[in-house]
């Protein structure tokens, strides 16, 4: 690989991290949702119109077997009053329900099973995207306290940073000279009280002096 190649590498790296960095993934969950519940609706909507065919149909051979029993009945009827000519025109038309009847059975059942694996498909997006709401309230729990975490590890390492740069040794040998400086003071000023003291008792009192010379 070229140094060109080595670069658009990086740069293309350093580009995903950044918009790592900027992604939100709570934001990007809201999102996917709101596209799976938009997928959802127009699904329904797509489906209504199956649906409302099958019904359709459904009317229809419902109507066509009531149309056979119909004409059964009136063959029954023209044959039991000696009426052939009848009983075949009624038997035509039976036979022509038969077949309407045969034919929307099969658009029906074939309708009704394109429309249950519909249905099928939209209980899984729906249970789909209930379950991504559950992981995202989940991720959300977690990413907040990440987030929490993160602030919080960032104001500790903030503060041991500034602690770092103040050395407590240094701090404790400076506290330790001053204390022995103030308790050297002390000592010094305690000396020089009992010197005086002393140095009193030394003194020459000049009135027993001169009795000693006016007694000899």
């Amino acid at each position: 690989m070229g140094v060109m190649g080595r670069l658009s590498d990086i740069f293309k790296a350093k580009v995903n991290n950044a918009i790592d960095d900027i992604e939100n993934p709570i934001e990007l969950l809201d999102q996917k949702i709101r596209d799976m519940e938009k997928s959802l609706n127009d699904a329904k909507l797509s489906s209504a119109q199956i649906l409302g065919n099958v019904h359709e149909i459904e009317k229809k051979l419902d109507k066509a077997k009531e149309e056979s029993k119909d004409y059964d009945e009136k063959v029954k009827l023209a044959v039991k009053a000696g009426n052939d000519e009848l009983a075949k025109k009624a038997l035509q038309k039976k036979l022509d329900a038969d077949k309407t009847v045969t034919s929307l059975q099969t658009s029906y059942e074939d309708a009704a099973t394109k429309a249950n694996a519909l249905k099928a498909k939209l209980k899984d997006l729906e249970e789909e995207i209930e379950k991504t709401r559950t992981y995202r309230d989940e991720a959300a729990a977690r990413y907040n306290n990440a987030e929490a975490s993160k602030k919080v590890n960032e104001v500790i390492a903030n503060v041991n940073a500034g602690s770092n740069r103040i050395n407590l040794d240094d701090i404790e040998r400076k506290i330790e000279r001053k204390e022995a400086l103030a308790e050297g003071l002390g000592d010094l000023k305690t000396e020089d009280s009992l010197d005086k003291e002393f140095e009193k008792l030394n003194e020459v009192n000049l009135d027993d002096e001169l009795a000693k010379y006016k007694n000899q």
